[in-house]
């Protein structure tokens, strides 16, 4: 049974999830079971510091995806090289052409 086509707005809404989900898991220590967690938990910060953390782990993700969409986009260089790329599914429909603006909308802003 064919699934149905993803459009790029779910494209960019699931990677938003994968990054609330990762930053989460990064906040639950070495119950998330991530390095990131368990050597956040070690820190021993009050709770208030490592929510700083957090935010700024969460848009280091934010920041870093973003370039590289805008790099796939070509809205941008990809360590000096800046190319057009197409994504697209597995049938070949095109999910690029507008997932920086997308991005910025739905996680940056």
């Amino acid at each position: 049974m064919k699934s149905e086509i993803m459009k790029p707005e779910e494209f960019i809404s699931n990677i938003k999830t994968e990054i609330d989900s990762l930053v989460s898991l990064y906040s639950e220590g070495k119950t998330g079971q991530t390095d990131i967690g368990i050597r956040l938990e070690e820190l021993g910060l009050e709770d208030d510091q490592k929510e700083i953390v957090l935010l700024l782990i969460k848009q280091a993700i934010q920041e870093s995806t973003y370039n590289l969409v805008c790099a796939l986009e070509g809205a941008a260089s990809l360590a000096g090289s800046q190319e057009t790329y197409k994504i697209t599914d597995e049938s070949g429909n095109v999910l690029s052409g507008e997932l920086d603006d997308l991005f910025y909308e739905q996680v940056m802003e």
